[in-house]
């Protein structure tokens, strides 16, 4: 799924997102989790409401870049997969995003559990995407400066 994505190559976290975006055909606003949503368990979420223009994903907060990266290949992952069924109940969206509209959600996937074969799957791709951008980095391309195999 990923090979048939067309990635730009060298990929960076940055034209992953605009690709993305193409690929949606909606702009996509990342932001860290708000407090509810870390209340109710969940480290990250997607979410489309109808007739906006943008997708949200939020995600927990987190220091490392690396990390907070990993969340949103997690859940573009899902977006590849195309996976637009509710996982969350009505109730917790509106806990979790109290502005939007009910009946305006198109849908909303939350990463609370790693145990089922859709997350598996979303993980998978994320990770995947993750090691493209890894491999295409700057460093590996002039190699890494670690002195290991070195003579000093």
């Amino acid at each position: 799924m990923v090979a048939e994505l067309g990635l730009p190559r060298p990929l960076t976290a940055e034209l992953l997102h605009r690709h993305m975006e193409t690929v949606r055909g909606k702009k996509i606003v990342v932001h860290s989790a708000p407090p509810r949503m870390l209340a109710a368990g969940l480290c990250g979420l997607w979410i489309a409401v109808t007739g906006e223009s943008f997708e949200r994903i939020h995600h927990a907060p987190t220091t490392s870049l690396v990390h907070r990266q990993q969340f949103i290949n997690h859940e573009f992952g899902h977006m590849i997969l195309n996976q637009e069924q509710e996982l969350l109940s009505p109730e917790q969206i509106a806990l979790l995003a109290p502005l939007i509209p009910l009946d305006a959600i198109a849908h909303a996937l939350a990463r609370s559990r790693f145990t089922d074969e859709q997350e598996a799957l979303a993980e998978a791709i994320g990770d995947r995407l993750a090691l493209i951008i890894l491999s295409d980095g700057p460093e590996i391309a002039l190699g890494l400066r670690t002195g290991f195999g070195q003579v000093l």
